[in-house]
């Protein structure tokens, strides 16, 4: 039964609709947001640093024991090494970025807005296309490193790992979240229409 004296949750307007936030909650999204964007851009400083200051014989057992055997490790090696990893994990940085929006809105109230879940739907977009980006990225990894190496020494790897598939898996579950809440949003905004 349709409740003609109620007044309309969002009158029309479903973006500007706001759910009571108290003081701690909203201070807790807004610094999930600061969070997100500190993690976005400490993560690729933290790589580039790894690669240029980082022990050579280290960087190499990373790779995988069959690489670190062949011992050649040079500058060329190094800025491969940063520009590959810094491409696999820009998916995730970008993912970061838009999660902020995300937190942004739900501290000001706005849990079902579009950018909410827009920025949240971005993060499982970029967490997905990160997993994705790991054994590519290991695989070009272990190409750049022996590319040097004697004839008969270079390798091709492919990586897949337990991390891979749950990061996989933690994308779809927000992805299936997202989806859930732009329905559950665009149904209360039809249900706001009624008089």
């Amino acid at each position: 039964m349709i409740d003609s004296k109620a007044r309309p949750l969002s009158l029309g307007q479903f973006d500007t609709f706001t759910v009571p936030v108290a003081k701690r909650t909203a201070f807790l999204f807004n610094l999930g947001a600061v969070a997100s964007v500190t993690l976005a851009t400490l993560l690729p400083l933290g790589v580039a640093l790894y690669w240029t200051l980082g022990d050579p014989a280290a960087l190499l057992r990373q790779a995988g024991p069959q690489v670190a055997a062949l011992g050649t490790f040079g500058m060329t090696e190094r800025l491969g090494g940063a520009v590959i990893t810094l491409l696999t994990l820009a998916p995730l940085c970008w993912g970061l970025l838009r999660l902020r929006v995300c937190f942004a809105e739900f501290a000001l109230g706005h849990p079902f807005a579009a950018r909410s879940i827009a920025g949240l739907r971005d993060f499982a977009t970029g967490i997905c296309l990160g997993a994705l980006a790991k054994p590519i990225g290991f695989t070009v990894m272990t190409l750049l490193l022996t590319w040097t190496a004697p004839a008969g020494q270079r390798q091709l790897a492919i990586q897949l790992d337990s991390d891979m598939l749950i990061m996989a898996l933690f994308a779809a579950t927000v992805a299936a979240l997202t989806w859930a809440m732009g329905e559950a949003a665009a149904v209360a905004e039809e249900n706001s229409q009624f008089v």
